[in-house]
């Protein structure tokens, strides 16, 4: 409404800003008429003698005058006493007149105004319903002066008629105006309440719900229902990712919790110590397992929500790797496996030492799962383009051909697994979260699989260093 309040005051003044410059043109064009006569009846009475006919002689100029202006631009005469001429002088004469019979309403409205010489001006004359312009020439020593009056009827007819236009063209515009914003405002009102609707209609158990704008015009309303799409999008796959999750943990968890429960159960119902002992270490392994799958779930998480918190600091990535791999090194021959470092030169990089640490020994607990007894296993650390390159080989049996697509997604792993399929999702996800990225792949048709996680190693604001816990080590491979 206030768009439209806007467009009818603005036509409003265009119009009246139109109607001022007609009008003025057409007064300017009668004020050049009487201009132009009272010169020439100043010019005959300057020149004429002085004597009994001196009147005479000049009331009938000034008739014919008269007459001439009583003709409009078409040649239609105008109505009768819409002219008059008037002479007046010093003498005590009476003064000259053409005009209406009654001339003492002029005569008097004359007499009160001061008229300059050329220049007309608008006097209402008693009696008169609209003005006259009125022009005076003086006429020399005697202190004589003349004056032409003239009430153009037929500008004044067309200035009505003009105006009378304008008001109904205005009208008009701000009716087609008031009526398009309406229409407008109606069908854009009808597309926000689609998507209203759509928005209320949304709950967890549908998410179904779209507003289809392929055929409505590219504007506001159709990015605006382009983007609600998205987000239902993205809601449904969040709400499916969290069910698929919560079902993962849940099904991961109930194991644990069943066999905490019963070995707690077994310590309480033996009376001997030792065997109590043994049962409640065994719960406190699965107590450690469950805490393991929350914590790790919960860091995933948070790194693919952008919201993992990193403590930053310069790191010698080459020496993070050997003293991890030193630490794995038992495990390796008791699996009848041999690991090969190559990280001939220092690699420094701005990274989080904690969850780093945990990214190599999530690499290396891969491949003492699943690379098999007796596979040869090869770590690599290598500076790229600005990045720090890791990469781990084997020639075990290689991942499942139907996991390949879905290796760094949680709780994704295969049928004879014992993990809980958070190793590699927790290495792509802190890759990600330091700006770099992960990929795996098996070598060949036959044997082997390649993974390689890229890191930035470049500076990431001010690094705070933090002091590493003697046994930092063992509990990341823990």
């Amino acid at each position: 409404m206030r768009s439209t309040l806007a467009f009818a005051v603005g036509s409003a003044a265009v119009f009246v800003l139109m109607y001022g410059l007609v009008a003025s043109a057409v007064r300017e064009r009668g004020d050049s008429w009487l201009i132009g006569e009272s010169e020439t009846l100043k010019q005959v009475a300057s020149t004429t003698q002085r004597d009994a006919l001196y009147g005479r002689i000049v009331e009938e100029v000034a008739e014919l005058a008269t007459q001439e202006l009583a003709y409009d631009g078409k040649g239609n005469h105008l109505p009768e006493n819409t002219v008059f001429f008037l002479q007046t002088d010093n003498s005590g004469r009476p003064p000259l007149w053409v005009g209406p019979t009654n001339n003492q309403p002029f005569i008097d409205a004359i007499g009160r105004l001061n008229v300059r010489e050329h220049t007309a001006i608008s006097i209402r004359m008693a009696g008169w319903r609209s003005p006259f312009r009125v022009v005076a020439a003086d006429l020399g020593t005697d202190g004589g002066r003349i004056y032409l009056g003239l009430l153009d009827s037929s500008a004044s007819e067309l200035l009505f008629h003009l105006l009378l236009w304008f008001v109904f063209g205005w009208i008009c515009m701000v009716g087609f105006g008031f009526l398009s914003a309406v229409l407008g405002l109606r069908r854009t009102l009808k597309r926000v309440d689609a998507i209203t609707t759509a928005a209320s209609s949304i709950d967890t158990s549908d998410l179904g719900s779209r507003v289809f704008s392929a055929s409505q015009p590219n504007d506001e309303i159709a990015r605006l229902a382009r983007a609600f799409n998205t987000m239902l999008d993205r809601i449904s796959a969040s709400v499916n990712q969290l069910r698929t999750l919560t079902d993962a943990v849940a099904h991961d968890m109930k194991s644990p919790i069943t066999s905490v429960r019963g070995g707690l159960e077994a310590a309480l119902s033996t009376d001997d110590a030792e065997t109590s002992r043994e049962y409640v270490a065994k719960a406190l392994e699965h107590l450690d397992r469950l805490a393991e799958i929350v914590t790790t779930s919960l860091d995933v998480a948070e790194a693919e929500a952008g919201a993992l918190r990193l403590r930053r600091e310069t790191t010698d990535l080459g020496e993070l790797v050997r003293r991890v791999a030193d630490l794995y090194t038992p495990a390796f021959h008791d699996h009848r496996q041999s690991l090969t470092v190559v990280a001939p030169n220092p690699v420094t990089a701005n990274v989080d030492h904690r969850f780093f640490l945990r990214l190599i020994s999530n690499l290396l607990e891969n491949e003492l799962r699943y690379a098999g007894d007796g596979a040869r296993i090869e770590l690599r650390l290598a500076a790229g383009e600005g990045t720090a390159v890791i990469t781990i080989e084997d020639d075990g049996p290689g991942f499942p051909p139907e996991m390949v697509g879905h290796l760094f997604q949680r709780f994704v792993k295969g049928n004879a697994s014992e993990g809980h399929g958070l190793g590699l999702a927790f290495v792509k996800a802190v890759a990600c979260a330091h700006g770099g990225s992960a990929r795996a792949t098996n070598q060949s048709a036959a044997t082997g699989v390649e993974i390689v996680v890229e890191i930035p190693i470049g500076t990431f604001g001010n690094s705070q260093p933090e002091t590493q816990p003697a046994d930092e080590l063992q509990e990341a491979r823990s």
